[in-house]
């Protein structure tokens, strides 16, 4: 599942979108390391978001995600990143 992950990724990039993520790579990595997006990693991990995307559970990676951004944390990091991809 892991190279099924990193095949999926790896075409991802190759596009137009993961071009435009890959030239915001720096900002991304602020906004992940900040106060937010510490919190928001804390969740996703406490509530299995690792293991369900190992195991390929479109279900609960969509139910943790929205949790997440159901929370202060999770709804300023996703308006934070919006705003750097340039989609209000």
């Amino acid at each position: 599942m892991d190279s099924d992950l990193k095949r999926a990724a790896d075409s991802f990039l190759a596009g137009e979108d993961g071009k435009k993520i890959a030239g915001k790579r720096f900002e991304i990595e602020r906004l992940a390391s900040s106060r937010d997006g510490e919190q928001v990693k804390s969740m996703l991990e406490a509530g299995g978001f690792e293991e369900a995307v190992r195991r390929g559970d479109a279900g609960a990676i969509r139910d943790a995600l929205s949790g997440v951004m159901k929370t202060e944390s999770g709804a300023r990091l996703m308006k934070n990143l919006k705003e750097l991809m340039g989609r209000k």
